[in-house]
């Protein structure tokens, strides 16, 4: 299994600027349901959403992901300035619904009918030996003619669409299909012949041999669990990167597999094919290579709350990332950094069970061969419980140490590693080592720096700097929620960038036309991330160049700001989905069965920001359920809303 070790560590810092610290409260504005609210109802019900039965199997989070799927597809463009979007109805066809803004009606089209191969409410035979349940039908537009769909049983289709009397009806044609067996080197002998899997994004790359890329996930069994705890039926979630060729004939082959103990939130391949972005609340790692197929690739052995930090290989000759000693009643870790570190690059907070560390350098210092690698740690378990409000950390930026302080919750219990799972770090058991480690450090620091911020004595001697890490600054990594981790990932499987951030809200609602290009930069999908109350807006990108100019790939950019937003949307406590405009308008939350909460944005610092609500209710009965949501026009505002019976149009300008 290939070992996460980043080229890059991508900050993730707020502008103080986008920060609005006179804002106090949204105002509530009534909203005009009759002029902006439009009831449409469907021909044929949407896909049937059973109840998850209580005797099945399934793991919390994918009892999450079935909850918060979206069942509403974004695509592109057929005719200027009508909306396109996809569903499955009641009867496995995949339905096209077109919006036009300017007579504000919605028109549907059966494109065609997708074979069903079992039962996605996950009804399968209790003595079932893999617990390996369908998952609901996916589909990723890829141009205005084609798309690709999962039947989320193990079968992808490249389906085109055909339009019929002059454009004015559309129908589907199945180009291709193929079943999803993943890689035989990951069945682990399960049996299984078609694996469930769910589209996460898709791109046709247009080179000298045009083809598809696209991304799927599928659940995998965690390989140590033993038959003892099967009841338990521990899972990870595979993320394979797939290539489908185009010309002369369709062949489907398998790039590289990731492994993790997560669903992504968020993923998106870069439009020149060159890696893609994947976001999470914990890191993967690499367990199968197509260039590398030679190699002996054995599971990933995580367990579900476990997030590794970097790993070195177990060598004798190896670098050690750090050192640390105890005692009874604490934990001493040393670390050393780039001389000149300040103290304003290191983002270090503490749970009672995790330890998150990163250091943010932007100019992302080569780490020679005979040095440690630039520490980071995202939510990473630590060995036993600490006490976080008495830990501390304090920084010697002269001589580039950083050293952690751990209150031991249990005393007397004696750490046999730092981390919950060995890194191969032995303590430091003779206190004489930690003297030479820092004298080594302050021999290879020739021009001391000083730092007018840092403290000293009279003697002008630097006092190391101690800050508790239960009150760090508002820079800080928030461990109310998990924080979020985006990785890039080459398109052969390498992890070059990675980046840390605070708790993941939302991302924005898909955008299907093209790529938008700034400075260079390629533009992803961005996302909203929780600091303190409010929900900052960070553009993802990816400079087109990267390669050549040895710099990072991934690049990560505060540009907005959703007042207050991380606050409100805490009290929503039946949330089904939240997006946020992509022109940063808007940030909407869908809760419960019936009911949409719209916050509004204005450039400046307003004291005041609108908030509306809208309640998604027909005469009709029978309609209980809110499962999908996208945007019918970007330049419009114009919300679309899936329900079991109905499609509502919102009107936002």
């Amino acid at each position: 299994m290939s070992k996460n070790v980043p080229k890059y560590t991508v900050p993730i810092k707020p502008v103080r600027t986008l920060i609005n610290s006179k804002f106090e409260g949204y105002k509530l504005k009534v909203f005009d349901e009759k002029s902006h609210l439009i009831h449409f109802q469907l021909p044929l019900p949407a896909i049937t959403i059973p109840k998850i039965p209580t005797n099945l199997k399934l793991s919390y989070k994918e009892i999450q992901s079935r909850i918060h799927f979206n069942h509403l597809f974004k695509g592109f463009e057929i005719n200027k300035g009508k909306g396109i979007c996809f569903y499955f109805d009641s009867e496995n066809f995949v339905i096209l619904a077109e919006y036009d803004p300017e007579t504000s009606k919605v028109v549907t089209h059966r494109l065609l009918k997708i074979q069903q191969t079992s039962d996605y409410s996950g009804n399968v035979e209790e003595n079932s030996s893999h617990h390996l349940y369908p998952n609901y039908p996916s589909l990723r537009a890829l141009s205005p003619n084609l798309l690709l769909v999962t039947n989320g049983s193990g079968i992808i289709f490249l389906v085109q669409i055909n339009n019929n009397d002059n454009v004015s009806t559309y129908s589907g044609e199945i180009l291709y299909q193929i079943e999803f067996q993943g890689h035989s080197q990951l069945k682990q002998g399960s049996g299984l012949n078609d694996i469930p899997c769910v589209l996460l994004d898709g791109k046709i790359i247009v080179d000298e041999h045009p083809h598809i890329l696209f991304l799927v996930y599928n659940t995998v069994l965690d390989p140590i669990s033993s038959e003892s705890t099967k009841e338990t039926r521990k899972v990870l979630f595979d993320v394979s990167l797939l290539q489908l060729s185009m010309s002369p004939q369709y062949e489907m082959k398998i790039i590289h597999v990731i492994r993790g103990p997560e669903i992504p939130f968020y993923c998106n391949i870069e439009f020149n094919g060159t890696g893609y972005v994947i976001g999470s609340n914990m890191e993967y790692e690499v367990v199968y290579k197509s260039s590398t197929q030679n190699e002996n690739i054995k599971p990933m052995d995580i367990d579900d709350d476990q997030i590794t930090g970097e790993q070195e290989e177990k060598s004798t000759n190896r670098v050690s990332p750090y050192i640390w000693t105890q005692t009874s009643s604490d934990v001493t870790i040393c670390f050393q950094l780039p001389k000149g570190t300040p103290k304003t690059a290191i983002h270090c907070n503490f749970s009672q069970t995790h330890l998150s560390l990163t250091i943010n350098l932007d100019d992302n210092p080569n780490v020679s061969p005979g040095q440690p690698p630039i520490p980071c740690y995202a939510f990473t378990r630590l060995f036993d419980l600490i006490d976080p409000s008495v830990s501390l950390w304090t920084i010697e930026p002269t001589i580039g140490l950083l050293t952690l302080h751990l209150e031991k919750h249990n005393h007397n219990t004696r750490w046999s590693h730092v981390f919950q799972h060995d890194d191969g770090v032995f303590e430091t058991l003779d206190p004489n080592e930690f003297a030479e480690f820092r004298e080594r450090l302050e021999k290879f620091t020739s021009d001391p720096i000083q730092d007018t911020n840092e403290q000293s004595d009279q003697s002008g001697a630097f006092k190391p700097l101690q800050h508790l890490i239960g009150h760090e600054t508002e820079e800080s990594i928030d461990f109310e929620g998990k924080s979020s981790v985006f990785m890039w990932f080459e398109r052969e499987g390498d992890l070059i960038a990675k980046s840390s951030g605070n708790e993941y809200l939302c991302r924005q609602f898909e955008w299907c036309e093209n790529v938008e290009i700034s400075n260079n930069i390629s533009l992803l999908p961005s996302v909203c991330l929780k600091s303190d109350v409010d929900g900052t807006v960070y553009s993802i990108g990816h400079p087109i160049d990267s390669s050549k100019l040895d710099v990072s790939p991934l690049v990560i950019t505060h540009i907005a700001t959703f007042n207050a937003f991380a606050f409100v949307q805490a009290s929503k406590r039946e949330k089904r989905f939240m997006f946020h405009d992509p022109k940063y308008r808007f940030v909407i939350i869908l809760e419960g069965d019936h009911r949409a909460f719209v916050y509004k944005r204005h450039e400046g610092r307003e004291k005041h920001d609108e908030q509306s609500v809208v309640e998604l209710t027909a005469s009709t009965s029978g309609d209980p359920e809110i499962i999908g949501v996208q945007m019918a026009s970007i330049e419009n505002a114009h919300v679309i809303i899936l329900k079991s019976n109905s499609l509502f149009i919102i009107k936002l300008l």
